[in-house]
């Protein structure tokens, strides 16, 4: 019996040594995802305008246009999925903020929507990295430096 005993706390120990690293991971597999960040020396103003249309050249509709609240949200068209009635939408939640006369800080968060799995159903889920985010940041520069090129994504 003492063996029995020995042999579940061997196995007990075994099977928890390495619980203190898992919160981590998991936490970090589930919490939302940071908001990626980009300074620029314009004014609020500026930048604000400028923000709005770098979305617009990357086929974004601003849905939210918040000037005083520093908040724009924008979402792209539906695109098609692989599968028989998928589709996928990006979705952008932005934050300026910062003094009048600059600096401005914006924080970016992408979201992607997908929907035609059936055994899943639809889902959103907040992008980590994703090239839509440097492709924003370029074309917000473009824009406060009065660059006429769209942006490619």
């Amino acid at each position: 019996m003492a063996k029995f005993w020995g042999m579940l706390v061997l196995v007990g120990s075994l099977g928890l040594a390495g619980c203190d690293s898992m919160p981590t991971r998991v936490s970090e597999r589930f919490a939302a995802p940071q908001p990626k960040l980009q300074v620029y020396q314009s004014s609020a103003n500026a930048t604000f305008a400028a923000t709005q249309t770098a979305l617009r050249r990357l086929d974004f509709t601003v849905t939210i246009s918040a000037l005083a609240q520093g908040k724009i949200e924008a979402r792209s068209r539906i695109i098609p999925g692989d599968s028989l009635g998928g589709a996928r939408q990006y979705t952008f939640s932005l934050q300026l903020s910062g003094a009048a006369e600059g600096p401005t800080e914006v924080a970016a968060v992408l979201k992607e929507g997908t929907e035609g799995d059936f055994r899943a159903g639809p889902t959103a889920a907040a992008r980590r990295e994703h090239g839509l985010y440097s492709a924003l940041f370029a074309g917000i520069e473009a824009a406060l430096k009065g660059g006429g090129a769209p942006v490619e994504r």
